[in-house]
């Protein structure tokens, strides 16, 4: 064998060798970029893994937080109801003022003598000190609203200031609500109205059937 026969041997297999190193090293780079697409994907779908709990648990902690947020709305006029009934009881006094936990809220029911003359509407000076009482009440403990309503009895009235019981029922309903004004209580919470007959305590025509009926009430709503 000449040299250049063996040099033409040798070249060809060192080209061999390169083709073959080349081509193993296309096939290892492909699978290094294949490796790194698959780690990715891995770690795109765990970050999106990861926000999905996250805004999972995020709802949670709002559903959370809105049922107790419901829950303590729902239990506070509850307490407040109790609170201002404790507070009231004190002011009954056998039967001419009543105190009483109502569907629409806490009612005050006070019988007209203590409040009124016969016919008339304007507060007696006796009144003053439980009127008071009521006011200072429901001015620091209650900013819920106030329904005064004035009740008479079913004897019909018809004087020069009062044509009939619905005159009457409502000066007096007014002449309460003024009261509570001037004693510092919002006016923008209270309302003065009048019933006449229409919503009697005792069913009857009997003198304490009738004297039952002429009151007032204060509803502070809940």
């Amino acid at each position: 064998m000449n040299t250049y026969s063996g040099n033409k041997r040798l070249m060809a297999d060192k080209t061999g060798y390169d083709a073959a190193d080349e081509g193993e090293a296309q096939s290892g780079r492909w699978l290094i970029s294949y490796s790194d697409l698959i780690t990715t994907l891995m770690v795109l779908f765990l970050a999106l893994y990861v926000l999905q709990l996250a805004k999972t648990r995020e709802l949670e902690i709002k559903a959370l937080e809105r049922h107790v947020v419901t829950e303590a709305a729902s239990a506070t006029p509850d307490v407040s109801k109790k609170q201002l009934l404790s507070l009231l009881e004190p002011l009954r006094d056998n039967r001419q003022i009543t105190i009483s936990n109502a569907a629409q809220g806490v009612e005050i029911a006070i019988n007209a003598k203590i409040l009124f003359n016969s016919g008339d509407a304007r507060l007696l000076p006796d009144s003053f000190d439980v009127l008071n009482q009521i006011a200072s009440v429901l001015r620091e403990r209650s900013k819920n609203n106030i329904l005064v309503e004035g009740h008479t009895d079913n004897v019909p009235i018809s004087t020069a200031k009062y044509e009939s019981n619905w005159e009457l029922s409502s000066a007096r309903a007014g002449a309460v609500v003024r009261f509570f004004a001037d004693k510092g209580i919002e006016a923008h919470r209270m309302a003065a109205i009048g019933r006449a007959d229409n919503f009697p305590l005792i069913i009857g025509d009997d003198a304490a059937a009738r004297a039952a009926n002429r009151r007032v009430t204060i509803l502070v709503e809940y």
